[in-house]
C-alpha cells in the first residue's frame, strides 16, 4: 500500500519511500476500521489522497514531524471495511 501511495511525486517523496521501507505499524484505529499508524508525533500534514475505485470511500496517506505518520480510512457507509483496499482500486493523487 505504501509504495503506491508514494508512487505519486510529492514534496519529500524520496525520504518517505526509505522510510516506508523500514515502516512498521504501531497501532490501528479502535473502531475497527482499516487506518493505521506508524508512529506518533505532531503536525500532521496530508501528503496524498486515493479514492476507492466502485465506493465512495477514501484514505490519505500523512506525515507527522516531516516522517511518515500513517494511513487513514474515510468512509461515509455503515459498511466499513476492516483491511485496505488492493492498491489497484485507488485512484492516487498528490494531495
Amino acid at each position: 500500500m505504501l509504495d503506491a501511495l508514494l508512487s505519486v511525486d510529492v514534496d519529500g517523496a524520496a525520504e518517505l519511500r526509505r522510510e516506508a521501507r523500514r515502516a512498521v505499524v504501531t497501532s490501528a484505529c479502535g473502531c475497527g476500521c482499516p487506518s493505521i499508524d506508524f508512529r506518533p508525533g505532531t503536525g500532521m500534514r496530508v501528503m496524498v489522497n486515493a479514492t476507492v475505485a466502485g465506493s465512495t470511500d477514501s484514505l490519505f496517506l500523512y506525515t507527522l514531524d516531516g516522517e511518515l505518520g500513517g494511513i487513514e480510512w474515510v468512509g461515509v457507509s455503515d459498511d466499513r471495511p476492516t483491511e485496505l483496499p488492493e492498491p489497484s482500486r485507488l485512484e492516487i493523487s498528490p494531495a
